[in-house]
């Protein structure tokens, strides 16, 4: 089941996207077309910052206390920088420990030299935090998949090298039909004519999600979710399960990945389920 939290940053992202779009325009900005007015509302960080507010809703509706969400709901900083094997990242959704104390400490690991030496939290607060990244692709897929796909690889490595039991999750948004960026320069909201080669994406998300073992498989998630949109529609509509594919033919009957393990539905419960468990 995908909650209205989702339902309703999907429609907003829609709406605001398809809004620059057609009005060349962003905030206060305006532009000399459509397609330069949605490039800089997309690097802008506004539209994946709505499905970053849903996801600390979905939170706060599990039961986690707001005051333990960074960045706070309904702000897009401060954010947790925490130090990995390669380098210190800000991370977009972070759950802190409830009972875990801080403990600054020297940098000592990894085979680069990091500008800041100092972790502000240490081993234990940090390795207890949940973390949630998210992020989006909504144009020059196919082009950009490779080079995606191998960030998205190496961000659970460069963490759980260094914090074996910390729990991570990852949204990964993209639309089954792109949007046509020719149509765009005349300000014009049209799409594609070739849907998205989603079997790569899925592919892809369930062979990177479900650590279950914090003794390996660095290289997973413990959660993925993959949402599919179709934005051609009024109301966009979020696949959440395999049969949805398969009763509209984007996959064929014999396709042997469940989706459904990878879907929008259920993330949060599911990801804060393996957090419990593996930090009683």
């Amino acid at each position: 089941m995908i909650s209205t939290h989702i339902k309703t940053a999907i429609k907003e992202f829609k709406t605001s996207l398809e809004s620059a779009i057609t009005t060349a325009t962003n905030g206060d900005k305006t532009f000399a077309n459509g397609q330069l007015a949605k490039e800089s509302l997309i690097r802008s960080s506004r539209l994946i910052n709505l499905i970053h507010e849903a996801i600390k809703l979905e939170l706060i509706d599990e039961g986690i206390d707001s005051e333990r969400i960074f960045p706070p709901l309904n702000s897009m900083s401060p954010e947790l920088k925490i130090a990995g094997f390669l380098k210190q990242k800000n991370q977009d959704v972070s759950i802190i420990p409830e009972n875990t104390e801080k403990s600054p400490r020297q940098i000592t690991w990894g085979p680069l030299q990091f500008e800041n030496q100092t972790d502000p939290y240490g081993q234990e607060f940090s390795e207890e935090t949940l973390i949630i990244n998210l992020r989006s692709q909504m144009s020059s897929l196919a082009k950009n998949a490779d080079t995606l796909f191998e960030r998205t690889f190496a961000e659970p490595m460069n963490l759980h090298l260094i914090y074996p039991k910390m729990v991570l999750g990852e949204v990964y948004l993209i639309p089954l039909v792109e949007y046509d960026d020719a149509a765009m320069v005349n300000n014009e909201v049209k799409f594609k004519s070739s849907n998205t080669n989603i079997v790569k994406y899925i592919s892809f998300f369930s062979a990177l999600s479900g650590r279950r073992n914090s003794d390996d498989d660095l290289h997973k998630y413990e959660r993925c979710a993959l949402m599919i949109v179709d934005f051609r529609l009024d109301e966009p509509k979020i696949y959440t399960k395999k049969q949805e594919l398969i009763d509209d033919n984007l996959v064929d009957e014999d396709f042997n990945i469940n989706f459904d393990d990878i879907s929008i539905s259920n993330f949060t419960k599911e990801l804060l389920e393996i957090y419990s468990n593996r930090h009683r």
